[in-house]
């Protein structure tokens, strides 16, 4: 990890570029922080561009009362593994984070990736992001509680996630994939005016509830019906 900020609050990291290509070279880590400032950063690194974590399983519950909290993340430029992330290290809670005008300017894997599983606990809850811009990806969001298909006893609660205003060139694998459990479904997404031009396939969501899109449109847009002469 290239910055790795552990217990930290009200700290700010503005204007840091990167070209760093090592094995799991994450761009900007942080873990039991809250107030935290990122803006106008050039990303192009490895791994992650931004995770947001709090502790692994036993050790991160054991430290609930320090989840990673009141985080925006504004102006910056995308590029690398996967673009703003959360977890998979999340065992404490990460809540109220604020994603506003980041654009990608290459190929990234996944553009928007919460990420936990049954060992983890915790939750994630209160993230808005806005106006977002990707170019290709593999997958645009993907929002799953069944990572790496392991774990068990500690589901994660993920709730109140509010997206919009997002344009993708193409997605290569699935636009929108959300995953949760049939007794932890994940709850509460908003996708609104989003655009993702072409996709292999549009979408994969399974063990959810009161999930809104809102002037979502996956491949080409559609216009008015088409229709034989004298028929209906």
């Amino acid at each position: 990890w290239c910055v790795h900020l552990l217990k930290s609050k009200s700290a700010t990291l503005r204007g840091l570029k990167y070209d760093s290509h090592n094995f799991n070279n994450d761009g900007i880590d942080l873990e039991y922080s809250s107030d935290i400032l990122i803006e106008d950063i050039t990303f192009d690194n490895a791994d992650d561009n931004i995770a947001i974590k709090a502790g692994r399983d036993h050790e991160g519950r054991a430290n609930s009362d320090t989840p990673s909290e009141n985080i925006v993340i504004r102006n910056c430029r995308l590029k690398g593994l996967h673009g703003v992330v959360i977890g998979s290290e999340m065992s404490a809670g990460v809540q109220n984070i604020y994603v506003d005008n980041c654009k990608a300017w290459g190929y990234l894997k996944r553009g928007i990736y919460f990420k936990t599983n049954p060992d983890r606990g915790g939750f994630i809850r209160n993230i808005h992001i806005d106006d977002i811009e990707l170019q290709t990806v593999e997958d645009a969001f993907y929002i799953t509680a069944n990572y790496h298909g392991e774990g068990e006893g500690f589901n994660s609660k993920i709730s109140d996630v509010f997206i919009s205003n997002v344009t993708c060139e193409e997605a290569t694998g699935t636009a929108v994939v959300i995953q949760g459990f049939k007794d932890s479904k994940v709850e509460n997404v908003q996708l609104k005016k989003i655009q993702i031009k072409k996709a292999k396939n549009a979408l994969s969501i399974t063990n959810t509830k009161d999930i809104l899109f809102e002037e979502v449109i996956i491949g080409e847009e559609a216009t008015v019906p088409t229709h034989v002469s004298g028929k209906e």
